[in-house]
């Protein structure tokens, strides 16, 4: 498969010693003996020396790659390397350099981001290695493939973004921004290259496989340009160039190709052929850009062997005009193949090897963050306990709320409670409200449809009957209230069933005012109910009165944040935060450590937002406090009252009717929302029909008229007769007139072999070919279209040179047009599908038929 794809070379990198500048490093920054880390360092050398030895084109050898690179990326915050620290040199030669006499190209540095970046280079050639050697008969096989390209791209894109800030002395050409940006632009093209290969080989939708050819036509187009740029050309192979710059050309021509079957599925002969002919001028591009390409030689003979067969269609059967390439619309591509972005860290179960390692400063700073952190929590705590429990000693002081619960026959029925429930979490009145505001806009986007539809039909009687009053019986054409006698029986139907709709809307909205009240109270959930519903006895009055409700409201506002705080003291305990990276960072940067800002900055962002929770516990606390001790004053003054008389039992019956008619309405109005929803669509294409008899009477009319115009022209210009007197011979007559039924010529250019004409010459582009925007002429506009509710209404309109062909009686003469092969009008009426049945049960829409 290495014959399909382009793959990358490995860069190859001098050896290293970790050993003696680490263990230096860390036996002076721990003050430990040398030697104490001798194992973790020459873990890191084994890692280092497997990364930089001939690799297995294997994942595993992808992910030993990205274990050393993650390895890298946590060292540089313990370990910097440089020239006054870790003094490691890391040696890399230029992956496109086959040497020469004066030697290779290599680079030098003292720099772990130069490490890790060869190394993620390396892991990107190894992707792009591994991709071509999947089978790509499999669907396994395919999608490893597209990763593995999809990978590479993703490692070149980061190199790209990574490098010009982290390593600005410069390096080899390979990690130049040009290069990379050239990498990533060809691995993306070849991942795209294989779903499409995918999507051909699981036989998808020829407008699918048009749209991800095109991309990937335009993915290699990017990417030619991009390996043009000066500097980096002169790195790639030879064949590289005319390779992608064939593939563009002949993807370009696979997405046409297909695009031409979708074209002729849709019985559009003239594009099809357009499309072919194109692809067919595209194919001997790519062929003369580069011999290797796969699959070059069957996609040609596909591409003729289509043609051929359409060529031979249109000169026999359709006679369709073949629109310039330039007409015809442009093939969008569809991205699939898309950068896979690198993780962190980038391998599989990474564990670090120096997890231990804390430079001695750096532990000290980490044990004085503690200890700030520790004093901050206990205060916090002991704030919550001491208010907590000054909220208990006030309940017991007022005896709360033991001094309440003496309810009685005051409380609400469970029954009613659970129907309150129910209905507030069905929306309330708030939903059968915006129903009802929804239902106008419905009715009148049919009733305009109607109106529309049926002046359609009125003007195009009137145009008919005006034309039948100047010709008289040379008007021959079927009259237009026959044409459309089923349709106007139709719409009549139609604008019964809006009728009684109109009628049931309105039986449904009287039932929901006489309810709409109780409704409301059932909304308010529980404790508004039992200040709703009148109370039995004195103990029952008293213990729902206004002072009872407001102090089991502040009794619930004090469980309430009771229950906050013991959410608060929990997640302060266990609120961590790892200062030691931020020390590390800190360290790095600016070679000393001032850890009581960065402590104390740190300490903030992390426990503010507990210090702000529990302070704004107590603010409302305060607040509390104050209105339980008035709300409870006022209670003790009502106990000694009585209650009014008591309606009770007929205010839980208007209730429990009040929730039996809300869910009875939701029903209703959810029906009638979907009745005139379905109602529209079947106006929509009755519509539809009367615009497509209108459209093909209105061509009629046009020829009719021609016709009759031309005779009457010819009737007055016919010379007079010559007296008898005055005749010497007998004047020859008239040869008669072209048949009218005289098949009429094809307008195609193109020869009758079918054989695709050469293609014309064109220029090599870098890019993928500028879309190309159609021409034609606009489409009429829709006849219907009420503001602020578009709708699709196909138009037919005769095909680019050819006429619209008659479909309505006609006794007079008229040319004899072969058929067309897309839907021909057909006089109407048909047989329309019923529209919706309306509101079940309570109340009846009335059915359509």
């Amino acid at each position: 498969m290495a014959d399909r794809f382009i793959v990358l070379a490995l860069k190859k990198a001098d050896s290293t010693d970790f050993s003696k500048p680490l263990d230096k490093f860390i036996a002076n920054t721990y003050d430990k003996e040398r030697g104490q880390f001798k194992g973790q360092i020459d873990e890191l050398q084994t890692l280092r020396n497997n990364a930089t030895k001939r690799l297995d084109k294997h994942e595993s050898a992808v992910q030993m790659l990205l274990r050393y690179y993650d390895q890298l990326n946590v060292m540089e915050a313990k370990m910097p390397v440089s020239e006054s620290e870790v003094r490691v040199t890391f040696t890399w030669q230029d992956a496109f350099d086959k040497g020469s006499l004066f030697g290779t190209r290599k680079h030098s540095a003292k720099s772990l981001p130069f490490e890790k970046s060869c190394v993620l280079f390396n892991a990107a050639a190894l992707s792009s290695q591994i991709a071509v050697t999947q089978n790509l008969d499999t669907d396994d096989g395919l999608k490893l493939t597209a990763k593995y390209f999809q990978t590479a791209a993703g490692i070149f894109e980061y190199l790209r973004e990574y490098i010009p800030s982290n390593i600005p002395q410069g390096t080899t050409p390979d990690l130049s921004i040009e290069c990379l940006t050239a990498l990533s632009a060809l691995m993306l093209a070849q991942s795209q290259e294989t779903f499409y290969l995918k999507a051909s080989q699981d036989k998808m939708k020829d407008g699918i496989v048009a749209k991800i050819a095109m991309q990937t036509g335009n993915n290699y187009a990017d990417a030619f340009k991009n390996m043009q740029t000066p500097g980096v050309r002169a790195l790639w192979e030879k064949d590289w160039l005319p390779m992608v710059s064939g593939k563009q050309a002949m993807y370009h021509a696979v997405a046409e190709y297909h695009q031409a079957l979708v074209a002729k599925a849709s019985g559009a002969i003239g594009e099809e052929l357009a499309r072919l002919k194109h692809a067919s001028s595209l194919m001997q591009q790519a062929e003369s850009y580069s011999s290797t390409l796969t699959d070059a030689k069957n996609l040609r003979n596909k591409i003729t062997k289509a043609y051929q067969a359409a060529q031979k269609d249109n000169d026999f059967i359709y006679h369709e005009l073949v629109p310039d390439k330039d007409r015809i619309p442009a093939v969008q591509g569809a991205a699939i193949g898309k950068p896979i972005r690198l993780n962190n860290p980038a391998s599989a179960n990474f564990k670090d090897i120096f997890a231990d390692v804390v430079p001695l400063n750096i532990h000290n700073a980490v044990s004085r963050y503690n200890e700030r952190q520790q004093d901050l929590v206990t205060s916090e705590l002991k704030k919550l306990t001491d208010n907590t429990q000054q909220l208990k000693s006030l309940l017991a002081e007022l005896n709360l709320p033991a001094a309440i619960e003496d309810t009685g026959g005051n409380s609400v029925p469970q029954s009613l409670l659970d129907k309150s429930a129910a209905l507030i979490q069905d929306g309330g009145v708030q939903k059968i409200d915006s129903m009802f505001n929804e239902l106008p806009t419905l009715l009148q986007r049919n009733q305009e449809i109607v109106t529309e539809t049926t002046r359609m039909m009125d003007d195009e009687e009137k145009d008919d009957k005006q034309m039948r009053q100047r010709f008289k019986e040379k008007w021959t054409r079927m009259p237009s209230d026959k044409l459309t006698a089923s349709l106007r029986i139709e719409m009549n139907k139609y604008k019964g069933i809006i009728e009684n709709a109109l009628k049931a809307d309105a039986i449904v909205r009287d039932k929901y005012n006489k309810s709409r009240n109780a409704m409301i109270v059932l909304s308010k959930g529980e404790v508004e109910l039992k200040n709703y519903i009148p109370k039995t006895g004195s103990g029952n009055a008293v213990a729902n009165s206004k002072a009872v409700v407001n102090i089991k409201r502040l009794i619930d506002q004090i469980d309430g944040i009771i229950a906050e705080r013991q959410v608060i003291e929990s997640e302060l305990k266990s609120a961590t935060c790892d200062i030691t990276p931020k020390f590390l960072a800190a360290l790095a940067a600016d070679g000393v450590l001032q850890d009581e800002d960065i402590s104390k900055q740190n300490l903030d962002s992390t426990y503010n937002v507990y210090v702000n929770q529990i302070a704004d516990t107590i603010s409302r606390q305060r607040d509390i406090e104050t209105q339980l001790r008035a709300a409870n004053q006022e209670f003790l003054a009502e106990r000694q009252s009585r209650s009014g008389a008591n309606k009770r039992e007929e205010t839980l019956s208007d209730l429990a009717a009040a929730y039996d008619a809300f869910t009875e309405l939701t029903k209703h109005l959810m029906e009638g929302t979907k009745f005139y929803n379905d109602l529209t669509n079947l106006l929509v294409k009755t519509q539809t029909k009367v615009s497509d008899l209108i459209f093909a009477r209105k061509t009629e009319l046009q020829g009719l008229l021609g016709d009759l115009q031309q005779d009457l022209s010819k009737a007055d210009n016919q010379t007079p007769s010559i007296p008898s007197h005055h005749q010497k011979a007998a004047a020859p007559q008239r040869p008669p007139p072209p048949s009218s039924s005289a098949p009429p010529t094809s307008t195609s250019s193109i020869p009758a072999s079918a054989q695709p004409p050469a293609a014309a010459p064109q220029p090599n582009y870098a890019v993928a070919p500028p879309a190309q925007q159609p021409q034609y002429p606009g489409a009429p506009q829709p006849m219907y279209a009420p503001q602020g509710q578009p709708y699709p209404y196909p138009t037919q309109q005769p095909q680019p040179g050819q006429p619209m062909p008659y479909q309505y009686p006609y006794q007079g003469q008229q040319p004899v047009y072969p058929p067309h092969p897309s839907q021909q009008y057909v006089p109407m009426p048909g047989t329309y599908p019923p529209p919706p049945q309306g509101y079940p049960q309570y109340p009846q829409y009335p059915p359509p038929q």
